[in-house]
């Protein structure tokens, strides 16, 4: 099927603006007042909420399947607040001294990874919730240095993204880099930390398990990385709260063989992301389609 021209033209224009939100947001962001950022979190959430866009409707749906609820318009606000303060945050970030962003973040269950750390190593499993390029400063700047994989973007895009969390301390690799699996067991064997996203199958290769009961694929990378290497596989998911941001460790889960062990590990972690996440879903920004069924009240209450 040939694309049209306006539809390149329109899909230019929309990566430039993305460029030039980015690159004038690092500069200014950081110069921004907090109560001056609230108030623009408010509204652009109140607007995008009223206009209620498929990004909007999708986050919906998979708020009510992890939640097995119907989602309220206020919960729904709540979640576009959060993804926003992420969004903010991520622009704000580099201006951030290793004290400012050690002073935002409080590590639960922290010794798990302390541990794994100093031997035999670390392979920390996240969902998309919360700020995880702050987790990964944080880790970074508490003596962790983080090794990760990423979404391959266009290349200025992704260029500007490396360059970003390059500056954080973290070795950033591509989704679709064939040797992604060498290097990070070689970071392993570097003393670094793995941390990987891990609820999305942005391969389409992944293992089938279940989410509350529901039907998805998650990647294996976390499972193989941590059991080709010996290294402690951590699920772990980021929340927001009023001291700043927590990140919720869980204990080290249980290496186990073959094909079935993968499945068995990624099971574990996608118990620990549901039940974590079930507790406080507005930090979870899960804008895409996620759930293979989608059998859940999807209405909204207020």
């Amino acid at each position: 099927m040939r694309v049209r021209p306006e539809h390149n033209r329109r899909e230019v224009l929309r990566k430039r603006l993305v460029r030039a939100i980015y690159g004038v947001g690092w500069r200014v962001a950081p110069k921004l007042p907090d109560r001056l950022v609230s108030v623009i979190i408010s509204v652009i959430s109140r607007v995008a909420l009223r206009r209620d866009g498929v990004h909007v409707r999708t986050l919906r749906r998979n708020l009510a399947a992890a939640t097995n609820e119907r989602i309220s318009d206020d919960l729904l606000g709540a979640a576009l607040q959060s993804y926003l303060r992420t969004f903010y945050e991520v622009l704000a970030l580099p201006a951030w001294s290793q004290e400012e962003i050690r002073r935002r973040v409080y590590a639960v269950n922290e010794q798990a990874v302390r541990e794994a750390y100093a031997g035999p190593g670390a392979v920390v499993a996240l969902p998309h919730s919360g700020n995880w390029d702050l987790a990964g400063a944080w880790a970074c700047a508490t003596g962790m240095p983080v090794t990760t994989v990423v979404e391959q973007l266009p290349p200025e895009e992704f260029a500007a993204f490396l360059a970003f969390r390059e500056r954080l301390g973290m070795q950033v690799l591509s989704h679709r880099d064939p040797d992604a699996l060498s290097a990070l067991i070689a970071a392993i064997h570097r003393r670094r930390v793995v941390c990987l996203l891990a609820d999305r199958d942005l391969g389409q290769t992944g293992v089938s398990v279940t989410w509350r009961g529901q039907p998805i694929t998650m990647p294996a990378g976390p499972a193989l990385v941590a059991r080709r290497t010996g290294a402690a596989l951590l699920p772990a998911v980021c929340q927001f709260s009023e001291r700043g941001m927590s990140i919720v460790i869980g204990d080290k889960i249980t290496p186990r063989p073959g094909r079935e062990g993968l499945v068995a590990m990624m099971q574990e972690v996608a118990d620990f992301f549901a039940e974590t996440i079930a507790k406080q879903p507005e930090d979870w920004h899960m804008m895409q389609p996620f759930f293979v069924d989608h059998d859940t009240p999807t209405e909204a209450t207020r």
